[in-house]
């Protein structure tokens, strides 16, 4: 054998030697092997065994169904009408607003009324100064008066003319003559009546009266103030009853609009902006109008209901919540929104069996209004899961906790179910 050769063997003989010596460390009575339970293997001092003692001492994760049934709320689904409609918003108009002007440019001399009161049509709410009208009309009358006159002796002249030209003492040329005088005078006595009949007119000017019912706003002119025409209006009369209510309806909903205009029916509820559906505070009113054009930039067609206003409860430029009713889905099971579950699938519902036992039923929704949903695919009287659903899943025992001593029974029953399972998993 070569010496290369021995001295190959002796370094490979020596690397294990001190292999060995790492790897097996020799134990003292300082550090006694742990006990573990008898027949059992001394416990393992590496990191991986360390990990799988761990994962083995862990619980069991929790499989599904292996607890007690899943506490839930239950309401049962109704058969009943649900009326479908729109909420919108809208504004408060007067029936009909008017600004008071002045006819001709005078002198206030007074003024009759105050700001918001309530004024009958015909009250008089502001006096001009009319002295020149009235002496204007004082000279008219005379005129009349003076023509009136001149007519009653054109008419005496003519009657003596015609007992003359019986008797041959005047010619008919003078009768005929006559005869002209008189129709002269008649125009005449007419003309004067028609400057009386204007001067009058001109007076009425300086009295402006309510030209109708309602509310008056502000006025802005006092007694001294010189007023045309062509100025700003005195005041601004409201017809505050009946009221309209204004607003925008989607184009979709136009043939809905005219059905209901022309039945009259009172299909629109409104109440104030702060009050909730089905408030004391609200109103119902028929639609009275349906404008003739579509709005190209919004889609929507304007539209008007009538209220009764009386009691001063609605007030123009407030906005108000509309809701105007388009139809009823009759005789459909209903449940509440808030039961529906929208999925990949569509939607669906828990409907729960007398075994407490949740199945997925898949629904349509035929509408939904305040909350409530008219559904096909289930029955009335089934019991669905409101409260608590993204806990069940098809097959999920449930129990309905809304319920005080049924309920509590069979939380009881849940958890003794629940137990048995849980003795059984550990056997």
């Amino acid at each position: 054998m070569t010496n290369r050769m021995k001295t190959g063997l002796w370094a490979s003989a020596l690397g294990a030697a001190v292999l060995l010596a790492v790897g097996c460390t020799p134990q003292g009575p300082s550090s006694p092997p742990s006990a573990g339970p008898a027949g059992a293997a001394p416990a393992a001092s590496s990191p991986a065994a360390s990990a799988s003692a761990s994962t083995a001492a862990a619980p069991a994760a929790p499989r599904p169904g292996g607890g007690g049934p899943v506490s839930v709320t239950l309401v049962k689904a109704e058969k009943r009408a649900l009326p479908v409609g729109l909420d919108l918003t809208g504004t408060v108009a007067a029936r009909r607003t008017v600004d008071v002007r002045a006819q001709v440019g005078a002198t206030v001399r007074a003024v009759m009324v105050r700001e918001g009161d309530s004024v009958r049509q015909g009250q008089t709410l502001f006096q001009l100064d009319d002295r020149n009208e009235r002496a204007q009309l004082e000279r008219v009358q005379a005129q009349l008066l003076r023509d009136e006159a001149a007519l009653a002796d054109a008419r005496r002249q003519l009657k003596r003319s015609e007992e003359l030209l019986a008797q041959n003492f005047v010619s008919p040329g003078a009768v005929d003559a006559q005869r002209t005088a008189v129709q002269t005078q008649d125009a005449a006595v007419a003309a004067s009546r028609a400057a009386v009949n204007a001067a009058q007119v001109a007076l009425s000017f300086m009295t402006v009266a309510a030209p109708q019912d309602g509310r008056l706003g502000a006025i802005a002119i006092h007694p001294g103030a010189y007023v045309s025409p062509g100025g700003a209006p005195l005041v601004t009369i409201s017809q505050l009853n009946p009221v309209l209510v204004s607003f925008s309806l989607p184009q979709r909903h136009l043939e809905d609009a005219l059905v209901a205009l022309k039945s009259r029916a009172a299909v629109v509820e409104v109440r104030p902006a702060d009050e909730q559906a089905g408030s004391k505070a609200s109103a119902a009113a028929p639609l009275v109008f349906v404008d003739n054009t579509v709005d190209t930039a919004t889609g929507t067609v304007r539209v008007r209901a009538e209220i009764d206003n009386r009691d001063a409860r609605w007030w123009p430029g407030a906005y108000v919540k509309v809701r105007m009713n388009l139809q009823s889905i009759e005789g459909a099971a209903v449940v509440p929104v808030a039961s529906v579950v929208q999925g990949a699938r569509g939607r669906t519902v828990f409907t729960v069996d007398d075994e407490g036992t949740a199945t997925a039923r898949p629904v349509e929704v035929l509408a939904m209004s305040d909350g409530m949903a008219a559904v096909k695919g289930i029955s009335p009287g089934d019991r669905v899961v409101l409260e608590g659903r993204q806990n069940v899943r098809n097959g999920t025992k449930v129990v309905d906790r809304s319920k005080d001593k049924d309920g509590k029974a069979k939380a009881e029953g849940g958890k003794d179910a629940g137990k048995k399972s849980a003795e059984s998993a550990a056997r």
